[in-house]
């Protein structure tokens, strides 16, 4: 089972720092869950491949979190499970795709949870990018 290239709208799973857990002196998430690559980008530099991602969550979406509900078929069509899930798009994490932390989303089965269709993923991509132009938009570095 090969590890797959990063792509916009591929989910994959990993330990996502919210901002409260940064806040609290952590540097790893409590927990593994499916996240959105939204962009991957190549670093010159060392040739290795950082993508940014946004996370998938159960919790319905407070009015300043930003989030985007997954279609019932969509989650399905991921093999997520059949609670209601949201995207949120008011947090990300930069990291190297060859983050330990990237973890198979069925282990020993699949790397990912699939792709999201154009249209959610542009709706997470409008609301990012209306997030980095009010300057709301909660980001971390990782390193792993």
């Amino acid at each position: 089972m090969k590890k797959p290239e990063p792509v916009p709208g591929l989910v994959i799973r990993y330990d996502f720092l919210w901002s409260h857990e940064r806040e609290k002196g952590r540097n790893e998430g409590s927990k593994d869950r499916p996240c959105v690559v939204v962009a991957a980008i190549i670093r010159s530099a060392d040739g290795k491949t950082e993508v940014l991602l946004v996370p998938v969550t159960h919790s319905p979406p407070a009015a300043q979190t930003g989030a985007i509900p997954i279609p019932a078929a969509v989650s399905k069509h991921l093999g997520l499970d059949d609670g209601h899930s949201y995207i949120v798009t008011a947090e990300a994490n930069a990291v190297s795709w060859d983050d330990a932390g990237i973890v198979p989303a069925r282990p020993g089965e699949a790397w990912t949870y699939g792709r999201l269709p154009k249209s959610l993923f542009e709706a997470i991509r409008s609301a990012m990018m209306e997030r980095l132009r009010q300057r709301t938009l909660k980001s971390a570095k990782r390193q792993g």
